[in-house]
């Protein structure tokens, strides 16, 4: 039906997000074009990079899968360094070319995109180095280890150590070629009724990460169940009242604008760091030029040191977060003695691999050098009862359960944008069901149909939320005597959207 970006930043291209008569069979399989590598003929003048024959090198585009919904790298600023550094170094005669949205917000879209590069459809990807013990790979676990690197000092000493190279050598077990171990920031517990403190405020609750037997582990260790943690399932689950809390980074959780859906963030628990695994196809890289793959493994190697940089000072994130409604508390010393005890058993099955236990040492023993740093600053007003949430609660949210109807005519499409209007068949019949929480909206217009099947929304106040892929669109909103929803758009929401949404009200038909 329609496509909506998964950050605010993706608003800014230009492109209208609205394409109305394209069946999202047509849109789904642009994904299914064999995916090449771009070799540009024309060859530099001057600072080129030199090969083996002492020329220049062709221009040449790797191409990168990336899980994330959008149309840049916001979200992920260590690898927007990465490909910012390859063009650098370069001159410009190399450049990554990032295709979004691989896997299809799965949760297993990780692992999809670690296949893709080792099928070639990719040059190069990156993944949460999580989700490598899904894949019998497991190398990496000392990354994820409950509590171990919590804090940015200590994620900063670990990158540049030498654990990262003997933790890509078990990539090439998957096909793949480890590139770095990029750092990230991170993943606090984050509740949704009420902060999540002690062991009695984990025990019986379900929980969402991203796929991890670690994570999922450490999540049962504390008495919780595992859930959904990831883009759509985990949305989804809020929706439904299945999950009470997930982690999520600062970043992250701000840019998705959590706060409004689980406004509680504990400050002092730091259960992993989201680090990233950057690789490529072995295939891909043996067909560069020597030079080449220098150029790519120098930029990784840089992107390495300077990303844990990107995130040590999460101040004004918090700023923003508490200024959106977001709430922080700190668990005590004894609760935080309690959480560390209740992990003795994961550990104990971590450490039954001799390589991860002796990483688990290695990096135990940079903790007892590695001053931590300092605490996040909590802004006066940012802790206790978050504003708002009971005007967000099933009450508020079931008073609009309903279908609506609203039709779309020639005459409309004349005040709208040439890009929505040249798709739109008139007259455009929209019907949209609202049910606790939950939405479907089915569009018809002469011959054509086409439906959301299904999605979330929430409702705070006089605003109510609807989420679309991993994207948002937000509508102040009032009921009239008839029971009809009056919708008015809230920046930022593309006008082609603002056209379909708040035209018309929604005349309730049942």
């Amino acid at each position: 039906m329609f496509s909506s970006a998964s950050h605010a930043h993706t608003r800014r291209s230009g492109v209208g997000s609205v394409q109305w008569m394209k069946s999202r069979a047509a849109i789904a399989a642009i994904g299914l074009i064999p995916a090449t590598v771009i070799l540009a003929s024309a060859c530099s003048s001057g600072a080129g990079l030199g090969n083996k024959a002492g020329l220049a090198d062709q221009s040449v585009v790797l191409r990168m899968a990336d899980l994330n919904a959008g149309t840049n790298l916001h979200g992920t600023p260590e690898i927007q360094y990465f490909v910012q550094r390859v063009s650098d170094l370069s001159r410009g005669q190399m450049s990554v070319k990032v295709v979004y949205s691989v896997g299809g917000l799965a949760m297993n879209a990780e692992q999809q995109v670690v296949k893709d590069v080792a099928a070639g459809s990719f040059d190069l990807g990156f993944a949460g180095t999580s989700v490598f013990d899904t894949l019998g790979i497991p190398s990496f676990q000392a990354l994820g280890a409950p509590m171990l690197i919590d804090n940015y000092p200590l994620e900063n000493a670990v990158i540049r150590s030498s654990l990262p190279a003997k933790m890509m050598a078990g990539l090439a077990k998957l096909d793949v070629t480890g590139l770095a171990v990029l750092g990230d920031e991170m993943r606090r517990p984050v509740g949704v009724r009420q902060p999540i403190l002690s062991l009695a405020d984990w025990r019986g609750i379900t929980f969402g990460t991203y796929q991890s037997k670690t994570e999922e582990a450490a999540v049962r260790a504390l008495g919780a169940k595992p859930g959904p943690g990831f883009a759509t399932a985990r949305d989804q689950a809020l929706a439904r009242g299945a999950l009470q809390g997930f982690d999520l980074n600062l970043v992250y959780y701000h840019q998705l604008a959590k706060e409004s859906v689980a406004p509680y963030i504990t400050a002092n628990v730091n259960l992993w760091p989201r680090t990233v695994a950057l690789f490529a196809n072995p295939g891909r890289l043996a067909r560069l030029s020597a030079s080449q793959r220098r150029l790519v493994t120098q930029a990784a190697a840089d992107a390495a040191v300077h990303s844990t940089g990107l995130f040590q000072d999460e101040d004004p994130v918090v700023r923003d977060i508490c200024q959106s409604g977001g709430r922080f508390a700190d668990a005590s010393a004894a609760d935080l003695q309690a959480l560390r005890q209740s992990f003795a058993p994961v550990y104990a099955n971590l450490e039954a691999d001799p390589q991860t236990k002796a990483m688990i040492g290695q990096i135990t023993a940079m903790k007892r050098s590695t001053p931590a740093g300092p605490a996040l600053t909590i802004p006066a007003g940012c802790t206790g009862h978050a504003p708002g949430q009971a005007a967000s609660g099933s009450t508020t949210t079931a008073k609009l359960n309903g279908t609506y109807r609203w039709t779309m005519t020639a005459r409309d499409g004349t005040t709208t944008t040439p890009d929505v209007n040249s798709e739109m068949a008139y007259p455009s019949i929209f019907t949209a069901t609202l049910q606790d929480g939950r939405w479907t909206m089915r569009h018809s217009g002469a011959e054509t149909m086409t439906d959301n099947p299904g999605d979330s929304y929430s409702v705070q106040g006089d605003r109510i939320r609807f989420h679309w892929a991993s994207g948002f669109l937000t509508f102040t909103y009032s009921v009239d005597a008839k029971g009809n929803l009056h919708l008015k758009a809230v920046p930022p929401v593309h006008p082609d959207d603002a056209f379909v949404f708040t035209t018309h009200p929604w005349t309730k038909i049942g």
